[in-house]
Order: C-alpha cells, then structure tokens, then sequence
C-alpha cells in the first residue's frame, strides 16, 4: 500500500476523532503550526523520519520542541513515533489540513501581483474571489515585478492568469513572433 494512501487514512480517522471531541478548529490550527516548524526546520522532520533515532528520543523532542501544538496532535505524533510512522508526519498533515478546509468550505489560493497591494485593494479582491469560488478564501501573497501588472491566481492546480507580461507573450505570438518581422 502506498505512504500516501496510509497517510490519508491516518489522516480520516485523526480527523474523525478531533471532530467527535469538538476540538477539530484549535488542531487544524495546530497542525498549521506543525506544517510551518518542520518546513523551517528540516532537521526536525530527518530526525522523526530517522529509523536511527529511538521512539524515547523522539517523544523528547516532541515535548522540547513542539510543546506549543495541543494534546490531540501531541497524542498523534506519540502514536506515530510507537507505531515508527513518524515519516508520514507531513503527509498525514497535508491531507488533514485538506479535508479540514474542504469540509469547512475554505478555498485556499496564492495571488501573485507585481506590486503589493493595499489593505483596502486586497480585502475588495478577496471578497470578489469568495463570491466567484463560493467560499472562505485564504491567500497567501507572492509578489513578483516581472508580471508587470495585472494578477495571476492559483487555486487547487488551476492558474488563472491575467498578468500583463502573458497578456504581452499572447499578442507576440498571435502577432507571429514579433512586429517587423
């Protein structure tokens, strides 16, 4: 069986589990935070997946180095660590965040811009995004001066694209390669 149908399962019955318990929003949270430490640290996520490593050390650093993530995912990682699945740690946390975020109608999105925007722009821009999905919206913020202007959004593998350099390339090609040609 594959890790990441293992991974996904662990994550459905992780999942079913805090829900039954009312504690499904503060460990989405928490499991956010975990996401975020073991990609600024990937050290800590060698040594969880480290066959060299014994589960007693890796319980230790559970409590000496995440002691701020809550019970219901400290009670996940220990039983990962007794089960020796702790490799699966990002997997099972990618897919738990995505069912959460599924089933609580949130689409999250990454908007790329050639200037920042202001607060006012950006919040105008979210709640047209929540009408056209239909949906909570999340967005993280790229900014990136080589679109020259416009904005390009990616959303569950999907770009849509509106960006002046590719508003450009389009004319270009369309043009046959170039005016003067």
């Amino acid at each position: 069986m594959s890790t990441s149908i293992v991974a996904q399962r662990y994550a459905n019955a992780f999942y079913t589990c805090v829900e039954k318990h009312g504690e499904l929003e503060a460990t989405y949270q928490d499991m956010e935070k975990l996401s975020s430490r073991l990609a600024e640290e990937p050290l800590l996520e060698q040594l969880f997946s480290h066959p060299g490593v014994s589960r007693a050390d890796k319980k230790a650093v559970i409590d000496a180095h995440l002691g701020e993530c809550g019970i219901w995912l400290k009670r996940l990682l220990y039983y990962l660590v007794d089960e020796g699945r702790t490799a699966l740690i990002n997997d099972i946390g990618s897919w738990f965040n995505a069912r959460y975020r599924k089933e609580q109608g949130i689409a999250e999105i990454e908007l790329t811009t050639a200037v920042a925007l202001q607060e006012s722009a950006f919040e105008q821009l979210l709640r047209s995004l929540e009408d056209k999905f239909a949906k909570r919206v999340l967005a993280k913020t790229v900014v990136d001066p080589d679109i020259i202007g416009g904005l390009v959004i990616r959303h569950e593998g999907v770009v849509y694209d509106g960006s002046v350099r590719t508003m450009l390339q389009e004319i270009n090609r369309r043009l046959g390669g170039g005016i003067g040609t």
